[in-house]
């Protein structure tokens, strides 16, 4: 029925909408699972599962090219923050991807995240191949990264709350946490990658992936989609909706007719569902609108 359908309880979140973030997120946990069993039943095979998987540059000279997206699935199955470490990357892409998958929909979504990963992945590549011992790299951080970027271009202002060291919650803009994490990843990757100084931690990745995000930003997006048009508004949850004063133009949808409408908004939810809230007309929007209000009379 054309009431069980999500966007008539609220037009930009639903279970439905965010089944692929679901898949996504289920993918890195299974391939950790993986990494598990694999080190702790077959670890002699470990290593080769590493090479085949992991980001490296033996890997990318024995033509293991695919390393620089699936890297991404992996991280780290030991050490004191062997957890946190996905645990972080899962949480920060469920938050974030929430608000960004409706608007985005499915194929831009995963246009953005596949892009930081890929742009995390050859940054830390080109930073570290040189090296005598390159080592490689795992982790979904250079993908939270492009989200992230994405995130605060479209919420610039909008308060959050973040824990520092995981304890603290502190309340700042996205946008001031980017610059942050910037500032952070700049001294990180000078000190632990150029200098050799510090923690293991791949921040060329994370600066990579936030170009990721960037590039897609300013360049990726198409005329339907645009970060700074005004009637694109985040969930319900996230943010309390304001009533719009646009005027309304002119349709031709029959409402009294009730199959002809319920045909329309399927339609209408589809393209919702492949390229996001923000590629829909004035009209589109205006039959979604009176749809929602002939169910509640």
């Amino acid at each position: 029925m054309l009431s069980d359908r999500d966007y008539m309880r609220d037009p930009y979140y639903g279970p439905n909408h965010l089944r692929p973030l679901y898949w996504l997120l289920g993918s890195i946990v299974a391939a950790f699972v993986v990494q598990m069993l694999v080190l702790r039943l077959a670890p002699r095979y470990y290593y080769s599962f590493y090479h085949f998987t992991a980001l490296s540059a033996n890997g990318i000279q024995s033509g293991f090219l695919w390393t620089f997206i699936t890297y991404s699935f992996l991280h780290a199955t030991e050490g004191s923050f062997m957890l946190l470490h996905i645990l972080f990357n899962c949480l920060m892409i469920f938050w974030m991807g929430r608000i960004l998958l409706p608007l985005l929909g499915t194929q831009r979504f995963f246009t953005l995240y596949g892009l930081s990963v890929l742009l995390g992945g050859v940054a830390w590549f080109v930073a570290n191949f040189w090296k005598p011992i390159p080592g490689g790299v795992i982790g979904a951080s250079g993908g939270v990264m492009g989200l992230l970027i994405a995130f605060a271009l479209h919420f610039p202002r909008q308060p959050i709350q973040v824990l520092l060291f995981f304890i603290i919650p502190v309340r700042l803009t996205p946008m001031t946490l980017v610059k942050i994490l910037l500032i952070v990843d700049g001294l990180g990757f000078l000190f632990n990658e150029v200098l050799g100084k510090g923690l293991p931690v791949a921040h060329s990745a994370h600066l990579g992936g936030a170009l990721g995000g960037w590039v897609f930003v300013k360049f990726l997006l198409n005329k339907d989609f645009s970060f700074s048009r005004p009637d694109i508004k985040p969930p319900n949850w996230f943010k309390s909706r304001k009533t719009s004063n646009a005027q309304t133009g002119r349709f031709t949808i029959n409402f009294t007719n009730r199959r002809e409408l319920q045909k329309e908004v399927d339609r209408i939810l589809d393209k919702i569902t492949h390229s996001g809230f923000g590629s829909l007309t004035e009209e589109e929007r205006h039959t979604l609108d009176k749809a929602k209000e002939m169910l509640n009379r």
